[in-house]
């Protein structure tokens, strides 16, 4: 028959009032395997059991430790929650013996075993971490169970929950040193829980603190959760060069599962699509049709779509839909001037596609082809202009968009060759952009050379008049 909660506080305050150190241990344990066997159904004595512990500054630390490390060890059994992974905490050292640490081990899988077995830990796990600790001493089991209680909410997929469990670990100011490889751990696990529940600002904030101590590692399996994290921020972020250039370096890396890198790559294919046209988008897109895994074993669509992107084909709206299901929500997001960051990404590229076929184009006719009004076709030619990723001018009072060559400032055109690999030889290359400053200064010299010819050509008739 199971133990009432008010008889165990009432053998705990017995125990408590016991003057000899050495006469509490063993009874603290002995009521401990009480109401670990039969196993409990109700959480609420084992709370009780751990509160006192905790939140006690009576009993003698030597005790207290050994109990409460018991009292962990038991909760973790059978929970698939490894506690050496939590490096500085070693509660298993005070349980006991080697035979001591088993027999905790083996009564806490038999009484979290059954039908009820994990609700009844997950709330003992919440009960006791929620009451807080005001013993200096049990730090380091209090940190084991939020990594305990993390883990349990991770298998609920409770993601911000999980991620808050580890963010109530302190990591100063406590009688545990916590060294930097722990607390770089801690935060890149919580970066990639808040991912897992899109709450990427907060993700963000842990992000920089892990960024300032990822030297301090030479795990490689932090290193590749670091750079994973990285990528999926600028992939939450609408980073999405910088994104896509991450994606496909993580993808190579031979320490994830061959599945997992094809995932990296089709991420990588996704966000270099997504990303802003222009000479940096290009160079990726080319980069990336290399890698011959994209045509072999990814979705057609997916190489089809690069290929249209790299080649600068004009993609027509129904060419999109089979893309566009595969996006996540966060690539759905409806960006500035209206659309979605895919169809943003789709109008500039049919811009620059224009400017493939077209020396100049009526804004009416690119409206046609954006699926856009006139005046916010013109705002989208402007802006890819004001940022040097599209080379042309604008006429307005005629409402033409002009394009100009890229063969003229092409300095690399004979070493581009081909476009990505395809033995697809192009006319017009990829190539740098040209800023403002530099067609400003093109065009006062070609100024100021017509005035010197002028001035010439006025001094000689001049002089024969004379």
């Amino acid at each position: 028959m199971s133990i009432s909660t008010s008889q165990v506080e009432a053998q705990l305050e017995s125990l408590a009032s016991t003057s000899t150190q050495k006469d509490r241990g063993q009874p603290y344990l002995n009521l401990l395997f009480s109401l670990l066997s039969p196993p409990p159904s109700t959480p609420d004595a084992l709370i009780a059991f751990g509160k006192h512990f905790i939140q006690s500054s009576t009993i003698p630390m030597a005790v207290g430790r050994r109990v409460l490390d018991s009292y962990v060890l038991a909760l973790c059994a059978g929970s698939g929650f490894d506690i050496k992974s939590v490096a500085g905490c070693t509660p298993a050292e005070d349980a006991g013996n080697e035979q001591d640490i088993s027999h905790w081990t083996s009564l806490g899988t038999s009484a979290f075993g059954t039908d009820r077995g994990e609700e009844v830990r997950k709330d003992v796990v919440e009960g006791v971490v929620d009451g807080g600790a005001s013993a200096g001493w049990c730090d380091e089991q209090m940190t084991v169970l939020r990594h305990l209680s993390s883990h349990l909410l991770a298998k609920e997929e409770d993601w911000l929950g999980a991620a808050r469990a580890l963010m109530r670990i302190p990591m100063e100011g406590t009688s545990r040193v916590v060294p930097d490889e722990e607390k770089l751990k801690v935060y890149i696990q919580i970066v990639r829980l808040l991912l897992e529940c899109q709450e990427w600002g907060q993700a963000q904030t842990y992000f920089s603190r892990a960024s300032l101590l990822i030297h301090s590692t030479q795990d490689k399996e932090t290193q590749l959760a670091y750079r994973l994290s990285q990528a999926r921020l600028f992939d939450f972020s609408a980073r999405f060069n910088e994104a896509a250039g991450k994606y496909h370096e993580v993808s190579f890396d031979p320490a994830i599962h061959e599945d997992d890198r094809l995932q990296m790559l089709k991420a990588a294919v996704t966000t270099s699509i997504l990303a802003p046209a222009g000479p940096q988008r290009s160079r990726l897109l080319a980069s990336l049709n290399r890698d011959e895994r994209i045509h072999t074993s990814l979705p057609p669509f997916l190489s089809t779509m690069l290929r249209k992107m790299l080649l600068e084909y004009i993609v027509r709206p129904e060419e999109v839909k089979e893309f566009e299901s595969a996006l996540e929500d966060h690539q759905r997001a409806v960006v500035e001037g209206g659309g979605t960051v895919l169809e943003r990404a789709v109008r500039e590229h049919n811009v620059e596609a224009c400017a493939k076929v077209y020396d100049n184009i009526s804004f009416e006719a690119l409206a046609s082809i954006l699926n856009l009004e006139p005046a916010a076709a013109e705002l989208t030619a402007r802006r890819m202009i004001e940022q040097g990723r599209l080379r042309a001018w604008i006429d307005q009072p005629l409402h033409l968009l002009y394009f100009e060559s890229r063969s003229a400032h092409d300095t690399d055109a004979d070493v581009q060759g081909t476009a990505g690999g395809l033995n697809v030889e192009k006319v017009d290359k990829p190539i740098e952009p040209i800023s403002w400053t530099e067609r400003w200064d093109d065009r006062i010299r070609e100024t100021s050379a017509r005035v010197e010819s002028i001035a010439a050509a006025i001094q000689a008739k001049t002089a024969v008049s004379a």
